[in-house]
């Protein structure tokens, strides 16, 4: 039996730009009838991403094809990942009592914004509303939607939380079981071309970064305190990372050879279009096993590998591969190949759960009997404008960096920028170092972390979670902040 189809778009578009998803889809034998397409407010500054998933619930309360009980697959493009990642966590409802998650049976992202755009930041200045901004004569006019974007941009606060509820937590929101949605996530792997490709930066598909689509996400936590406790408060070791568990749904990226951020969905690939028809069948009576259709999927992205693991230098933003080749010898851009992009999103915050606004990470690898700055991995650094303690970093992959056989340290450097308060922080040696403006860093060994010994993990982002001891200065004495007379 059929089930209703939900299509939901992204940040500055509307439900129009499906069509020529939904024609494709019809021709593949979906019933028009099936198919509801949102159209969702984006370019208000007082809408949130969370208002949106509110109207997504109202919307289908009130919708006869998508009542309470009526189970549901949906298609999101872009920003729709976030909607509907918002709209699933149902303000806190555990795993076992979500009755959203049960609804949805099957969830197809293309180009989700799982992580945000480095393209959201840049959205909130003036030149942001001239080119994306809301053009209609009205209270709403040149708004470019400031909340919206304040949760799409790198590094935000809204995407840390939700990845907390839906991809972290200790039951999985998508396992393998029928009580959750089956997922899957096709990537165009070029960025835009022609006057558009100023927006572009090397990784993306010229709006979001390939790194930051999939859904396999782990967390790594990084304590410097001086007593590292776990979450039921017993002691833990500094540095732990999530497992990758059993019962979690893998879901990694399906590239589409030739397609950017816009034509993944204006001009859909006709082999996606059917592999997406079948995946809505999976796991129904009649249709394949996830794992056989992520077989068959994976087969089908191969060819569009090719594009998204040549290095393109440190100067190259902007520049496709095929132009790269062309103008390498102008740019002095790398024609060798990476392993891939990854992105880290990082929280360092203290032993109260306050931010660290202040902070330096490096990642040092060993040279010989010598550490020295893992220059070659790093590609950009962007702080969270709201909230600087977020920070997310983009860094390409030099290939065989993922085997775990490079001996890597983590060296962390913050400051309170007051004489009278110090962060304080415990590295591999348990020696606590107070940490200053002028103080030396800590450092904190990375040898044997997780399963296979590494922090990389090409086309995945990964959390950290960095914690430092906040103290009255000076240590161990009676301090400046509080004296008695």
């Amino acid at each position: 039996m059929s089930r209703p189809l939900v299509l939901i778009h992204g940040y500055s578009a509307d439900g129009l730009d499906f069509t020529p998803l939904c024609r494709a889809l019809e021709v593949k034998g979906i019933d028009a009838v099936d198919i509801n397409i949102a159209n969702y407010v984006s370019l208000n500054n007082e809408i949130t991403i969370k208002d949106i998933a509110e109207g997504l619930d109202r919307a289908s309360r009130y919708n006869p094809r998508l009542n309470a009980d009526q189970p549901f697959d949906a298609i999101v493009h872009s920003t729709g990942m976030l909607v509907i990642r918002s709209w699933l966590t149902n303000y806190g409802a555990p795993v076992t009592n979500n009755s959203r998650l049960r609804r949805l049976k099957h969830l197809i992202g293309l180009a989700p914004a799982t992580w945000g755009s480095p393209q959201a930041h840049k959205g909130r200045t003036w030149l942001g509303a001239l080119v994306r901004g809301n053009r209609k004569i009205g209270p709403d006019f040149l708004n470019a939607g400031d909340e919206v974007l304040d949760g799409l941009e790198l590094g935000s606060s809204f995407t840390w939380d939700l990845a907390h509820a839906d991809l972290l937590g200790d039951a999985p929101y998508y396992d393998k079981g029928p009580n959750t949605p089956f997922v899957c996530v096709f990537i165009g792997n070029v960025p835009y071309d022609g006057l558009s490709s100023v927006a572009n930066d090397p990784g993306t598909d010229g709006t979001v970064r390939w790194s930051g689509c999939a859904l396999n996400t782990r967390k790594i936590i990084v304590d410097l305190t001086r007593t590292p406790v776990d979450g039921d408060g017993r002691p833990s070791s500094r540095v732990s990372i999530s497992p990758w568990e059993n019962q979690r749904l893998d879901i990694p990226l399906i590239p589409v050879e030739g397609k950017n951020h816009a034509t993944l969905v204006s001009e859909p690939d006709d082999a996606m279009v059917q592999l997406i028809c079948d995946f809505l069948r999976v796991g129904d009576e009649g249709g394949e096993t996830y794992d056989a259709w992520l077989t068959r999927a994976k087969t089908f992205g191969e060819p569009g590998w090719n594009k998204m693991l040549v290095d393109p230098g440190k100067a190259a933003a902007g520049i496709s591969a095929d132009v790269k080749q062309f103008f390498g010898h102008i740019f002095h851009t790398s024609e060798t190949e990476i392993e891939g992009w990854q992105q880290f999103v990082v929280h360092a915050r203290d032993e109260r759960g306050d931010g660290v606004n202040d902070y330096l990470i490096d990642v040092l690898r060993k040279d010989g009997n010598n550490w020295v700055p893992f220059e070659e991995m790093y590609t950009d650094v962007h702080p969270y404008a709201t909230d600087s303690s977020y920070r997310c970093f983009h860094i390409r992959l030099p290939t065989g960096i993922s085997n775990g056989a490079i001996p890597l340290k983590l060296r962390i450097h913050a400051s309170t920028g007051t004489a009278l308060m110090a962060y304080q922080g415990y590295g591999s040696n348990d020696d606590g170092k107070k940490l200053t403006a002028e103080a030396k860093p800590v450092e904190i060994d990375l040898s044997g972390l997780g399963d296979k010994g590494t922090l990389f993990y090409p086309f995945t982002t990964t959390l950290v979670e960095i914690i430092l001891n906040r103290e009255p200065s000076p240590l161990n004495a009676i301090s400046e902040v509080l004296k008695f007379l």
